[in-house]
């Protein structure tokens, strides 16, 4: 009985952890600032603007490829960005790649196999844009407006995904 006592003790401690550090996958905008457009090259240098996906909803990622938190993230984003295109969810994402870019750029790309747009900012020179750390993403709503923000690698789910944009329409 002793055992048993400690056995349920322990389930239930590990589940209230796991319930207490359960983390949103982003988290609310305060007042909705309009986002700050850009027009960068992406990876074949065909200039892109944010403006180019406007009456959509569009996840802004800021990466780079020699984080590795980022780079981990990519192929849920991927997996993300497939589910919710393949139930006709009007959802882009633009990966803006921070700084300098390394010569596996590319490769890394095919790798993961996005096919979401990836633009570069070289210099890392883009305003207007608050970035404190990578990964750094936004959600924008079709007004443009900074919807939902999230810091660090996340396990993009498709689902989740969904529901934040079920509340902002």
């Amino acid at each position: 009985m002793m055992k048993l006592n400690h056995l349920l003790l322990a389930v239930l401690i590990s589940i209230s952890s796991a319930v207490v550090n359960a983390e949103p996958m982003m988290f609310p905008v305060k007042d909705h600032p309009n986002a700050k457009n850009f027009t960068l090259p992406d990876v074949n240098g065909q200039a892109t603007s944010l403006s180019d996906y406007q009456g959509k909803y569009v996840l802004v990622n800021f990466w780079a490829d020699w984080c590795a938190p980022c780079v981990k993230e990519f192929p849920a984003m991927q997996t993300m960005y497939d589910t919710l295109k393949a139930e006709n969810i009007d959802f882009e994402i633009v990966a803006i790649h921070a700084g300098p870019v390394s010569n596996d750029i590319e490769s890394f790309l095919q790798q993961v196999n996005v096919n979401f747009k990836v633009v570069l900012d070289d210099t890392a020179s883009l305003k207007g844009w608050k970035i404190p750390g990578l990964p750094m993403s936004y959600l924008v709503n079709p007004e443009g407006e900074l919807v939902y923000q999230a810091l660090g690698a996340k396990e993009w789910k498709g689902i989740t995904m969904k529901k934040l944009i079920a509340q902002h329409k």
